[in-house]
């Protein structure tokens, strides 16, 4: 991961280094064409230049032409000097050309050469921008790679049991938020999370009935649904209530969740365990909260910290006295684990009070 985004750093810094050098060639054609317009701004001054030296601008009536402008000398002192002034005219001229002509070569052949190294740093910042759009990709994929290995190695240790009770450790967190939560609004209650832990080893195997695997914010997928409540198999007959909003199932009621809510119950003690601002019976963080709620109205006295109190809570929650036996009998096995346990971190300390303003 650490060498593809060096690598990448590395061919970022090759993509500015070419766009500086491709500024200066561009800058230097610019500095080319400008010496040639240069060139020719000088050819055109020469050029006024010649026809200032025309003959025939020296001549009032003259000719215009060299030939009749030295034939219509008067004398042999002025054919001589009229032949002298066009020779002297004539080179000028051909030096003007000749400076001009040269220094349109050598900006020609420099604006060749300007023009090479553009496209020459042009292809080699093309080639570092691909590069970088490579690394990029690769880096990526490196990320992505990461990111996938952090989270599928926090879903093994979230789903991993808790040595040395059989419960995963994201379902032992749920148990004991859902207990802390109770210990708040209803202090009274004192609901351990042993009490609840053990209703989510009868119902589901904390979760893992039939395969179903879960999410790091507690959703069980997929979803846990029970049997249709229709009066069989030792159930109460209870027709739909939800239009098979929770259980998918229109015709009769099912139980739902990992904690086994049927929809009229989860109607009146729907939580938001986890903080998400969803009510899910199928989320373990929402479903244990609901769970000790469920318990802690119950039995109003309070006093789910031992067996006598437990037993009117859990027979509110299973009319039947073997689940009751069955959820007490697990509930002392999990709270002899308590001391074996990990332990949640602590809540760091409140800030200290701030002291009062002084009155002047």
């Amino acid at each position: 991961m650490r060498t593809a985004e060096r690598q990448e750093t590395i061919a970022i810094d090759r993509v500015r280094l070419s766009e500086i050098r491709l500024g200066e060639a561009r800058a230097r054609v610019e500095e080319v064409t400008g010496a040639q317009l240069l060139a020719a701004q000088e050819l055109a001054a020469a050029r006024s230049r010649m026809r200032s030296l025309a003959v025939a601008s020296y001549v009032r009536g003259g000719s215009g032409t060299s030939i009749a402008y030295v034939l219509e000398a008067k004398d042999p002192v002025e054919m001589i000097r009229r032949n002298a002034l066009i020779d002297s005219a004539a080179v000028v001229h051909h030096n003007t050309a000749t400076v001009y002509e040269l220094a349109k070569a050598a900006a020609s052949r420099e604006l060749v050469e300007a023009i090479a190294a553009v496209d020459r740093q042009t292809s080699v910042h093309a080639q570092a921008q691909a590069e970088v759009e490579v690394l990029a990709v690769i880096s990526a994929e490196h990320r992505f790679a990461l990111d996938y290995g952090r989270q599928l190695l926090d879903l093994v240790t979230a789903a991993a049991p808790v040595a040395p009770s059989d419960i995963p450790r994201l379902y032992l967190d749920a148990y004991r938020q859902a207990a802390s939560t109770l210990a708040k609004r209803m202090p009274a209650c004192r609901v351990r999370w042993s009490a609840v832990a053990a209703i989510g080893k009868i119902e589901s195997n904390h979760g893992r009935y039939r395969g179903t695997q879960l999410a790091l914010n507690g959703d069980a997928y997929p979803r846990i649904i029970g049997i249709p409540l229709d009066g069989t198999n030792n159930t109460r007959a209870i027709p739909d209530s939800d239009l098979g909003r929770l259980d998918g199932d229109d015709v009769w009621d099912r139980a739902v969740g990992p904690m086994q809510f049927i929809p009229t119950t989860w109607q009146r003690l729907a939580q938001d365990g986890n903080g998400d601002g969803v009510l899910d019976p199928n989320n373990a963080y929402d479903a244990t909260l609901a769970t000790a709620t469920y318990l802690c109205r119950s039995n109003p006295a309070g006093g789910l910290d031992t067996d006598e109190g437990l037993r009117p809570s859990f027979f509110a929650y299973n009319r039947s006295e073997t689940y009751v036996e069955n959820v007490l009998a697990w509930t002392s096995i999990y709270a002899a684990m308590d001391a074996e346990l990990p332990q949640p971190p602590s809540p760091p300390p409140p800030p200290p009070p701030t002291p009062p303003a002084r009155r002047r």
